[in-house]
């Protein structure tokens, strides 16, 4: 007993650690200040550079094999991982830190969407009332108007859970997949996209290089890292709540460092969203160790 309880008070403690590097995704994007397809680009690419590296050197002559063998699936799961990470960045930059690391959490309710349309698993009552007051929050967040935030900036923020979510289904249907491998496409993907929408002006400040490089190459592969290890010892419900204050840290980073304080509304609104994902996610982990099979998964997954 005491053992299994070293075991488990290590794997949450390195999985807090992932969470509060990954944290500062958002704010290094903001503090980056460079223009959004930039990010983008930068963003992606050196993600595909440092998670290649990693992947290459543990898995050496099997590198090739281990991606080939993922087929079709990989390569969607690896385009919707851009796509979703092209969103987040898009997002904090026309939408605002606080109100796309939000948005995010909407990932489970659209990965149980994804799963009931494409293939007929019926959400339970629980998921059901979450979105409801999910959906109620971002209403009370927003209802004196969007603020600062345009249209655009809040379809940019909506990519992401919508991306996310549906990979996280996507995923759970073909759960031999090599994660890391889907992330490289990913990084593949998101570069491509921002040149596309760039025209291949990507060019930025030097002082912008390096947040950018320091996400891209540290504090996504070190997150990451942690995060699949810790989340390995402890149960679904510690990693949705330990997942779920990516939401809360980033906000406060930004509020810490760039002094971008969220009004009262947002917060109130924001907090329901924020916990009753949680709430969800947690009944489902209850369930699922009662071998009831949920629809959704916890999103142990960075965005983008």
């Amino acid at each position: 007993m005491e053992q299994e309880k070293k075991i488990y008070l290590k794997g949450l403690t390195i999985a807090i650690i992932g969470i509060v590097v990954l944290s500062f995704d958002a704010l290094l994007i903001r503090m980056s200040d460079a223009s959004g397809v930039a990010a983008v680009f930068y963003r992606a690419f050196f993600t595909f550079i440092s998670i290649s590296i990693i992947f290459f050197l543990k898995n050496r002559k099997k590198s090739l094999s281990i991606i080939y063998s993922g087929g079709y699936p990989m390569i969607i799961s690896g385009i919707m991982w851009g796509i979703s990470g092209t969103g987040f960045t898009l997002g904090v930059h026309y939408a605002g830190a606080a109100n796309t690391l939000v948005l995010v959490t909407l990932a489970p309710l659209f990965a149980a969407a994804f799963s009931a349309i494409f293939y007929k698993r019926k959400p339970s009552l629980v998921t059901v009332i979450a979105a409801i007051i999910a959906l109620f929050g971002i209403w009370y967040m927003y209802r004196e108007g969007f603020g600062d935030m345009d249209l655009l900036g809040l379809f940019y923020a909506l990519l992401t859970p919508l991306f996310l979510g549906s990979n996280l289904a996507f995923m759970r249907k073909h759960k031999e997949m090599s994660r890391m491998s889907l992330v490289i496409i990913g990084g593949i993907t998101g570069s491509v996209i921002a040149l596309v929408l760039s025209k291949g002006n990507i060019a930025i400040a030097n002082e912008s290089i390096l947040p950018l490089a320091i996400l891209g190459l540290v504090v996504i592969p070190f997150s990451q890292t942690m995060i699949s290890t810790g989340t390995r010892y402890i149960s679904a419900a510690d990693a949705a709540l330990v997942n779920s204050s990516e939401t809360v840290l980033g906000i406060f980073y930004v509020w810490l460092f760039l002094g971008e304080i969220p009004n009262k509304d947002f917060l109130i609104g924001g907090s329901l969203v924020v916990l009753a994902i949680t709430a969800n996610s947690v009944y489902q982990s209850h369930m699922r160790n009662r071998k009831i099979s949920p629809e959704m998964d916890s999103t142990n997954q960075v965005q983008g």
